[in-house]
């Protein structure tokens, strides 16, 4: 019997690799983007979920998907990734100037997702400024008004 919300990351996922380049966003290969990744604070590399240059320009930006169809710990796993992506951004030699972390799904909880949304990590974590925590919907909204 296979477990509901295993693998539906891959529908969220494909919509990315779709909207991006329509909306002129280039999607970065890992091979262009590691160089500029310092090692992760936990140890390892960070593998970002996509890195996109932004049009016209030459800034890319990191974006950390997360999709929770069911009640689980994608929502808990949130604040640890907002401070992996800060110290990347701080020590990437200002290559990524912000980043995005992009809820989908409607597994979360409400309360929770609600909290993130409205910037409630910002009194707890110093650089919070950097990552900008959206629902789908809005991310699409600015990929589709090219403000990202």
């Amino acid at each position: 019997m296979t477990k509901v919300g295993v693998n539906t990351g891959a529908v969220f996922e494909q919509l990315f690799n779709t909207v991006l380049p329509m909306k002129g966003y280039r999607i970065v290969g890992k091979e262009e983007y590691q160089p500029f990744l310092p090692p992760s604070i936990s140890g390892g590399r960070h593998i970002p979920d996509k890195v996109i240059e932004i049009p016209e320009s030459d800034r890319w930006v990191i974006l950390s998907k997360k999709w929770q169809e069911t009640p689980g710990t994608a929502e808990q796993k949130v604040p640890f990734e907002v401070i992996k992506l800060i110290d990347t951004i701080k020590t990437s030699d200002a290559k990524f100037p912000y980043a995005y972390i992009i809820l989908g799904g409607e597994g979360w909880n409400p309360k929770l997702k609600d909290f993130y949304l409205k910037g409630g990590l910002n009194p707890y974590i110093n650089g919070y400024d950097l990552v900008r925590i959206v629902n789908s919907d809005q991310f699409l909204t600015l990929v589709n008004r090219n403000k990202l």
